[in-house]
């Protein structure tokens, strides 16, 4: 059992090995893949994508028990009541009157949408968010949600009061898209898609590749291997070689050519070719 063990972690290693050799094999894939997908990535958030501009803004809601002094049960009761102020700062009545005040043409789940409130654990904060493509418009949308949710929770829930702890800031940068950040995740997942595509190829692969695969597949010794020869590439490898010769006799010809001979350096009785050379 032991032995059979060791063989099994040993055939899963010899495989993780070659499948290694394969994407490593396969790399200027995974590169171009991965080149391509950040290219296209960037190319989207530059030109496509439209920029978002994040404004937030902060209240801090007190609520006493009695008109004395703030005690630890009114923190924890207000802790406690966190779900409340989310729900109450993106209600219908805090919309509308915002969509009004600053004439916005859109609807209430449309206005709903560009808000986020979120509540800080142990705390009493109130954090705003309000998303938008135009930072002036950010700014003035979380005010105005600030201010109106500020009077419907003192309204509703009869809190002391409602403090502002920040006003909306105004954005000097898009909060998305993140240009290089998302090129980057763009090229990491080209690259995912590239060594996925690799991997499933070499699983689905199934064919024999050297002698080693046949004792390994079909548990059969290999007892010899005759090596494949190309014809065509044999008979054009022989045409190469004929021009390369022909070539070389050519030039071997035009070097031995003979030169003129003067005739005026010659003794008499000397036999000269009709050429006069």
């Amino acid at each position: 059992m032991e032995t059979g063990n060791k063989m099994q972690s040993e055939t899963i290693e010899i495989d993780l090995v070659e499948l290694i050799g394969v994407l490593m094999s396969r790399l200027w894939m995974i590169i171009i893949f991965g080149s391509m997908a950040g290219i296209i990535t960037f190319l989207m958030c530059v030109y496509v994508l439209e920029p978002k501009y994040e404004s937030t803004t902060k209240m801090y809601i007190i609520n006493r028990q009695s008109n004395e002094t703030l005690t630890y049960s009114d923190l924890q009761t207000g802790t406690q009541l966190t779900k409340d102020y989310q729900e109450l700062v993106t209600s219908r009545p805090v919309l509308e009157e915002v969509r009004a005040e600053l004439s916005l043409d859109l609807d209430n789940k449309e206005l709903k949408n560009k808000i986020s409130v979120d509540v800080p654990t142990d705390t009493r904060i109130v954090t705003i968010t309000v998303e938008d493509s135009s930072p002036e418009m950010a700014q003035a949308i979380a005010d105005a949600i600030r201010n109106s949710a500020s009077a419907h929770i003192s309204a509703v829930m009869n809190t002391e009061a409602v403090n502002v702890v920040e006003e909306a800031n105004l954005p000097e940068e898009p909060a998305s898209p993140k240009i290089v950040k998302d090129t980057v995740i763009g090229g990491a997942f080209g690259a995912f898609v590239a060594i996925v595509i690799i991997i499933l190829i070499y699983i689905m692969d199934d064919t024999i590749k050297n002698p080693d695969d046949i004792e390994h597949y079909l548990k059969v010794s290999v007892l010899g291997s005759i090596p494949y020869v190309d014809e065509k590439a044999g008979e054009n490898e022989k045409k190469s070689k004929r021009r390369k010769k022909k070539h070389r006799s050519s030039e071997y010809g035009s070097k031995t050519a003979t030169t003129p001979v003067d005739m005026s350096l010659l003794s008499p009785g000397t036999e000269v070719s009709k050429d006069g050379y």
